[in-house]
């Protein structure tokens, strides 16, 4: 019984540590990032009158895409709420979609690479830290399953790399392409074609994911469960096909197949005729990432495709 008790004692005690060190452990250079970014997309966005358009992707989002640009042509204020690939889609739209209302126009240029995820890697994304020093507030939304797996998801990696991240952010370092390289409406802004020019050897020697995309993923169920939603609420979603290199083979079954998946839900989808391909010397640091330049002038080409489909011309124009 003694040793019983021992042992319970030690698995309480471990357990009190492993809780009370990683409630102090934090990743301000990345995750804390993050939680900037949430909070002042979420800011800008209740700022907003309706109708509003949203953009909403992974990093292509923010990269490729510029408010000023579809506000120009759309005549109707534009947010942002594109942050990272690496962050689960599900908890985005938990945070983002109570920010659209009826007559709302979202955009959603989507990685391919999105379409991919399990549940597995969407619960074990940089949110984690947020849901676990924040477990209260998410209770009720997320259940206690992903509360604890959320808490779960630290490891001796993470104790490095926080004590690394903290102690330099410390000292006042900034990460490249944080909070402060966007835009009020939430875009990033002054990746230029100069400041490009580094990674141009990288962007050469790097390849894109030909494999179709799967039949079924966790990331699928997600989505289709929020174009259910938001077309029940009367917000209109228009997918898209995210910027990527010319020399990128697009699986043409899978373009119809991410069409059938918005309009079989009651939403839309866009593709340009270039399909959103560009050339090499557009890009800025990944082949999903436009520089500058090419940024505005595809997202006047992306305004001026959705200027011209009744459906969300008729949402932004019945104003209040």
């Amino acid at each position: 019984m003694k040793k019983l008790l021992a042992l319970t004692l030690a698995i309480l005690l471990s357990i009190g540590l492993y809780v009370a060190v990683f409630s102090v452990v934090k990743r301000p250079l990345t995750v804390g990032g993050v939680d900037a970014a949430f909070q002042s997309k979420t800011d800008y966005a209740n700022s907003l009158p309706h109708p509003k358009l949203a953009i909403w992707a992974g990093s292509n989002g923010r990269y490729s895409h510029r408010c000023e640009a579809f506000t120009e042509v759309l005549r109707v204020p534009c947010v942002n709420l594109s942050i990272a690939v690496g962050i689960g889609i599900d908890f985005q739209l938990l945070n983002f979609e109570k920010l659209l209302q009826t007559g709302d126009v979202l955009y959603a240029p989507l990685e391919y690479s999105q379409y991919r995820i399990e549940r597995t890697e969407m619960e074990g994304g940089a949110e984690n830290i947020t849901i676990a020093h924040q477990s209260a507030a998410w209770l009720d939304t997320l259940g206690l399953r992903r509360i604890v797996r959320a808490w779960g998801s630290f490891d001796l990696p993470f104790l490095v790399h926080g004590s690394i991240e903290m102690a330099l952010a410390g000292t006042g370092f900034q990460r490249r392409g944080g909070n402060e390289g966007t835009t009020p409406q939430g875009d990033q802004k002054g990746h230029t074609a100069a400041d490009g020019m580094a990674y141009r050897d990288f962007l050469a020697k790097q390849g894109f994911d030909t494999r179709p995309l799967p039949e079924h993923s966790r990331a699928f169920e997600v989505v289709e469960g929020f174009l259910d939603r938001m077309r029940a609420k009367g917000v209109v979603v228009v997918g898209g096909l995210p910027t990527t290199s010319d020399h990128a083979k697009l699986n043409d079954a899978d373009i119809a197949r991410l069409r059938a998946l918005y309009e079989r839900h009651g939403q839309h989808f866009l593709v340009l005729p270039n399909r959103s391909q560009y050339p090499l010397s557009c890009f800025f640091d990944t082949l999903y990432h436009l520089h500058e330049d090419c940024q505005k002038a595809h997202s006047t080409r992306v305004a001026e495709a959705l200027n011209q489909m009744s459906v969300v011309n008729d949402a932004l124009r019945a104003r209040p």
